[in-house]
């Protein structure tokens, strides 16, 4: 009776082990999304930004256009013992009488991110948001201003793993998060960013437009794209 009790319980246990291993490879083999937002030093993006500001004296819309590249510098250890993105930021202001390609590069100014095995962060002129939580999946919501006292916003995937074009250049895989929407008959609010995998943000907009009556439209347009890439 004590061996086939001693074989019993032998053998539920080997039993609960392989339960458990098998959760926890099906866990291993779960995409997270980390793709999403790359941390790889050295790796560069080049976008082009427009921004345009509208106001209700000139009644004449206010265009910066510059390129914007970010690059990812270096790492370091933060105040909480966290690795540590230093991504610097350059700018080629635009003119009409002189090519990009003439220009060269000013800054840098510094930004810095953390990706953790659940958020993707970035720290943006000292203000820190939760670009995109992870496993990155359809319809997820989180506060995009947990970490900063900009109050409560709520950010949402909208889609996930789709095709893109930007600027001519092709994404086989992008997720859309949107931070912000409020549309009637008086304004237009509308924020989003898109990132595709292995290359992280490839767009961005941020519209808050208020109809100021006559025809007279109030507040900004801002948009950021991808033109190249690099390693």
């Amino acid at each position: 009776m004590k061996m086939l009790k001693y074989i019993f319980f032998t053998f539920l246990f080997i039993g609960v082990v392989l339960i458990s291993c098998k959760k926890d490879a099906e866990l291993n083999t779960i995409d997270q999304g980390y793709n999403y937002f790359p941390d790889d030093v050295g790796r560069y993006i080049i976008y082009e930004v427009d921004s345009i500001a509208y106001d209700d004296l000139s009644h004449v819309p206010d265009t910066t256009r510059y390129l914007l590249k970010e690059v990812i510098a270096s790492t370091f250890i933060d105040n909480s013992g966290r690795p540590t993105l230093r991504i610097e930021r350059f700018m080629k202001m635009y003119n009409d009488s002189i090519p990009y390609d003439s220009m060269n590069w000013t800054g840098p100014r510094v930004w810095h991110a953390n990706k953790t095995s659940s958020t993707a962060e970035k720290v943006e002129e000292n203000i820190r948001f939760i670009k995109l939580i992870f496993p990155a999946k359809i319809k997820k919501n989180w506060d995009g201003n947990s970490y900063n006292t900009l109050g409560e916003k709520e950010y949402e995937v909208i889609s996930i793993d789709e095709a893109e074009m930007i600027n001519n250049v092709a994404f086989d895989s992008v997720i859309t998060v949107k931070h912000f929407e409020q549309i009637n008959f008086i304004e237009y609010i509308f924020e989003v960013e898109k990132y595709a995998r292995n290359v992280g943000l490839i767009y961005k907009v941020r519209d808050s437009l208020y109809d100021g009556g006559t025809a007279n439209t109030i507040g900004y347009t801002y948009t950021q794209k991808i033109v190249s890439y690099g390693q």
